[in-house]
């Protein structure tokens, strides 16, 4: 038997030694400084929109961020001097604090930096982060978008208020007009402006992952997004993905498309994702997942976890050569195989996709069929008895 580094042995480990990991997952919403949410009339819908999907957010007990530039925070300074309330400080307190979270942004005008905005939002009562709401961690156009979140690494003072500022945890690694965003599932030190993906215990920076990181406005197809997540849960529980790593995603949003249409498809999404038990699939905000992550860290012994979208293990499984009661043939197959076991005896067969979903299931002694006819052509993997994994071509 041939092993390698990606080997089988994680699948193996997760089924003798207990649950493999859940994915945590969390609502991440952004506002743009260019949206002019300063304004009464602007300032007031989207109010009305953040309180409806906070109430959503609520209701079904899932977790949200909120990224906020200052724009609306401006709107919400002048809301609390007319009214004596705003909407940072009523998503502060209950019913809705235990379930959303208010970070930051560095987007912001009027001189105004990260540390201003924190500044402001703490005024608020918005009881802010110190999370950096999104970066450049990748340009093609330094002077346009330079590499900036090294800068975070030391304190911030306010250009205005003159307060400090440190950043703890990196959310929404970048790139310039989000062509090569770091879509990863994981938790790590990054290193340098040039090495971002290697992990450096000795950094005092944290970079949290966004998965495939789906983005969902009123026109995308959420069903998409649905099958996305469960594919992503599929492929863990199903031993696809490694078992001694940990896994965050979100589902990212932009304030200016919340309206009847987004309210209706972000909620069918989270209707349908609740139906995946939370050891499966959790709702955490980012602090929860980070203190999920820390306690992962003491019972692994490991100190950080990567693991990029689409990455996937099967070219490091374990493949069995000369098995002496199975055999499998033709392989690749344009959709039929034959399974041959030389004892008499039931065998639990299932074929999963790459995505992790189990395609088909199957009790077999003796000899039977495998029909993938209906499958489209690639890579599937077969498991015998939850212990021997081949993969099978389909062409």
């Amino acid at each position: 038997m041939k092993t390698s580094l990606l080997s089988i042995a994680l699948l193996m480990t997760s089924i003798a030694f207990g649950q493999a990991p859940k994915l945590y997952i969390h609502i991440v919403s952004h506002n743009e400084p260019n949206e002019n949410l300063q304004t009464t009339l602007k300032y007031a819908k989207a109010k009305a929109n953040i309180l409806q999907l906070a109430n959503i957010v609520n209701s079904k007990n899932v977790r949200w961020n909120l990224q906020t530039s200052d724009g609306f925070v401006i709107g919400a300074l002048n809301d609390q001097a007319t009214t004596g309330t705003n909407i940072f400080k009523t998503l502060a307190n209950p019913p809705y604090n235990d379930n959303i979270e208010i970070d930051p942004r560095q987007k912001n005008m009027g001189g105004r930096n990260i540390a201003d905005q924190w500044y402001l939002l703490d005024s608020l009562g918005a009881n802010p982060t110190t999370h950096l709401g999104g970066c450049i961690y990748y340009t093609t156009n330094p002077n346009d978008q330079p590499i900036d979140w090294e800068q975070y690494r030391n304190p911030i003072i306010g250009n205005i208020y003159g307060n400090t500022w440190q950043c703890s945890i990196i959310t929404g690694a970048g790139s310039s007009n989000h062509k090569n965003d770091l879509n990863d599932f994981g938790i790590f030190k990054p290193d340098t402006a040039t090495n971002f993906y290697h992990h450096n215990p000795a950094k005092n920076l944290w970079c949290m992952g966004t998965g495939c990181a789906p983005v969902l406005d009123s026109l995308d197809d959420e069903q998409a997004i649905i099958d996305l997540i469960q594919g992503q849960v599929d492929s863990i529980q199903n031993g696809l993905w490694p078992s001694n790593k940990f896994y965050v995603t979100r589902i990212m949003t932009n304030q200016r498309e919340y309206g009847p249409l987004f309210f209706q498809k972000i909620s069918k999404v989270i209707d349908s994702l609740n139906l995946i038990p939370s050891s499966k699939l959790q709702w955490a905000t980012v602090s929860e997942v980070f203190t999920a992550f820390q306690a992962w860290q003491i019972t692994s012994g490991l100190d950080h976890s990567q693991w990029l979208c689409g990455q996937t293990t099967t070219t490091g499984l374990t493949e069995e050569k000369n098995l002496n009661y199975f055999t499998i043939y033709p392989n690749p197959s344009s959709g039929n195989y034959i399974l041959n076991f030389a004892d008499n005896i039931n065998h639990q067969i299932k074929i999963y996709d790459l995505m992790g979903r189990l395609i088909q299931f199957k009790i077999i002694n003796g000899n039977d069929i495998i029909n993938l006819s209906n499958q489209a052509d690639g890579l599937y993997i077969l498991k015998v008895d939850e212990k021997i994994v081949k993969k099978i071509i389909k062409e």
